[in-house]
């Protein structure tokens, strides 16, 4: 265990050298391409695992985290190119920011459907008296669901912090906060419903399977608006 603690530190910190070596190379930040966004995501993915999941909980939910890490870094490694075109309005630091800051909130986002779908595992584990793979290795519920739930609000935090940079690089670039297109409008939702966990779960007491559920379907959203909505309805957002 200690071992692989050091060998997942080495791998961030190689990581690190790597994107500031990258940076440097090419003038700006790791943004221009899908791949290189992917590769900046790995990175905060990997860090927001330090900080959602304790190293104190000595407890195995690094494997599914560790398989989702080798698959990103395989795709990056392999695709991943230094002469991405660089669109003009990536050139504004503030833009540049305003990613950061959603790829922060999506990272986050994505720990606590990895931790939900761990969490429904576990539960239907308990409920059908079949005790197995998932209770042998995964805390309690209430763990899992406090760990959701923590994701959930940093990832709130970053991408409503990142939604704001974003309607000022608007202004800049369209002359308004603000334009209902459909890239914009999906990102919308998903912070709303974001925030619907939250005030569902501090003034309703939402929890369990209610608190899992949502934050599955929060992330299923913005795969679909990343992989979709981005792709092939966008206009003013498609560079994404």
């Amino acid at each position: 265990m200690r071992l692989a603690r050091y060998v997942d530190r080495f791998a961030i910190l190689f990581h690190a050298l790597f994107l500031t070596v990258l940076s440097v190379e090419i003038g700006h930040l790791p943004l221009a391409g899908a791949f290189q966004a992917l590769s900046v995501f790995m990175f905060i993915f990997a860090l927001m695992n330090k900080l959602i999941v304790r190293e104190d909980k000595d407890y195995s939910l690094g494997f599914l985290y560790s398989g989702i890490l080798f698959i990103l870094h395989g795709l990056s490694v392999l695709f991943i190119t230094e002469n991405a075109v660089l669109p003009e309005i990536l050139k504004d630091v503030t833009f540049e920011v305003h990613v950061l800051f959603n790829l922060v909130g999506y990272a986050a986002f994505s720990s606590a459907f990895l931790i939900a779908v761990m969490y429904l595992f576990l539960s239907n584990e308990i409920k059908g008296n079949k005790l197995g793979y998932f209770y042998d290795r995964l805390p309690s519920l209430a763990y899992l669901e406090r760990l959701i739930y923590n994701a959930v609000r940093i990832g709130f935090i970053f991408n409503t912090i990142g939604i704001f940079l974003g309607a000022l690089t608007g202004l800049n670039a369209w002359g308004t906060f603000w334009a209902w297109d459909p890239k914009l409008t999906s990102a919308l939702m998903a912070w709303i419903l974001y925030l619907t966990i939250i005030i569902g779960k501090n003034k309703y007491d939402w929890h369990g399977h209610r608190l899992a559920r949502l934050s599955i379907l929060g992330f299923v959203w913005i795969l679909f608006s990343m992989l979709i909505i981005t792709q092939f309805f966008s206009g003013i957002h498609s560079f994404n």
